[in-house]
Formats: structure tokens, sequence, C-alpha cells
């Protein structure tokens, strides 16, 4: 990858994480990447082409944070595995501080969602531990995968984005960085699966 393209991609997730999509300027891109505009449709094309760039890097870098929990569960017991899943999402979430904020403006807008090309899907390794253990049990049989994933991932994505932050401030509540308030909130998304 290129320096410049590296860079842009840096300044516009910054600025795509504050501002959405709509409300990014170029200007303001390229005075936060040091670099010209014409940049932009070098490497992109087109704000939207740079934005796609960047949510597609974004998935990428949380998948391949996330891709030993992943490997490491894929042979646990379902409920210390989906724990440890889980934790593993909003630990990669919080290593990359600006991806919760870039994918909730995503879902918030109206532009098609940018998947990479290589993305296969939903994470095999949390399916198979949670069709585990629903055959055990430990799961609730009534709630599809796909259901208890979108609330897990959804939550988890609020909590990163705002949720933690705003409870310490306004609650005297642990902290972004106090692993109890993380284990808190897992133990109540884990909760909402055993039903």
């Amino acid at each position: 990858m290129s320096e410049s393209r590296a860079v842009l991609l840096e300044a516009a997730a910054g600025e795509f994480a504050k501002n959405g999509p709509k409300g990014t300027r170029i200007q303001d891109i390229v005075a936060a990447a040091g670099v010209n505009e014409r940049m932009i449709y070098h490497h992109f094309g087109s704000k939207d082409g740079l934005y796609r760039a960047v949510m597609e890097d974004q998935r990428t870098r949380l998948a391949q944070t996330w891709a030993p929990v992943l490997d490491k569960v894929a042979t646990m017991e379902p409920r210390d595995g989906m724990r440890l899943a889980l934790r593993g999402f909003m630990d990669a979430l919080q290593a990359a501080p600006q991806a919760a904020a870039l994918l909730i403006h995503e879902a918030l807008g109206d532009t098609p969602l940018a998947i990479p090309e290589q993305s296969d899907g939903l994470p095999q390794p949390m399916r198979d531990l949670y069709l585990r253990g629903q055959e055990t049990g430990v799961f609730a049989a009534a709630a599809p995968f796909e259901v208890a994933y979108a609330v897990a991932v959804s939550t988890l994505l609020a909590m990163t984005a705002f949720g933690v932050r705003r409870f310490a401030e306004l609650h005297n509540w642990g902290g972004p960085d106090d692993g109890s308030s993380r284990d808190q909130v897992i133990a109540q998304v884990l909760g909402g699966m055993t039903g």
C-alpha cells in the first residue's frame, strides 16, 4: 500500500467516524492527511470510493484482530467459548477506536454496506459454538444464531461507542479500560443467549 493511500485511509477514518459519510468534507480529510486532494481521486476515484475503502479496511482490521480468538473458541465449551468470543470482539473494537463509530454511522446511513470481498459471512466458529450450545441446552433453542449474533454484536458496538464511557461519567461505573465493566456487559449479553 502506498504511503499516501495509507495516510488517506487513516485520516478519512477519523473524519468519517466524527461526522459520518455525508457530514465529512474532502477538504477536512486532505487537511488531516496532509496530502493533495487529487490523491483521493487517484487512489479511490471519489469520496464514496474512499468511504468504501475505509469501511473495508476497518472490517478487515477487526476481523484480523478477532481471528486468533475465534480460532481458540472453536473447541471450547459453549458458554466459556462464547464469553471469550464476545470479549475478543469487544477488545478488537477497543483496539480500533474509530471502528465502532464508523460501523454505527454506516448502519444509520443509506449507503450499501462495505463488506470486504474475502468476507464469508458470520463467523463460523461462533455459529458452531452456538449450535453446540443449543444442542446441549446451554443456549436458548428458540433463538437462531443470526438473531443472537446480531443482538450481541449490536450491543457490544453500542457499549464500545458510547455506553461504557457515558455510564462511567454519569453513574461512577467502571470505565472504558476497566475489565470488570466489559465482563459485566458480556455477562448480560450471555444471559440473553441462555434465555
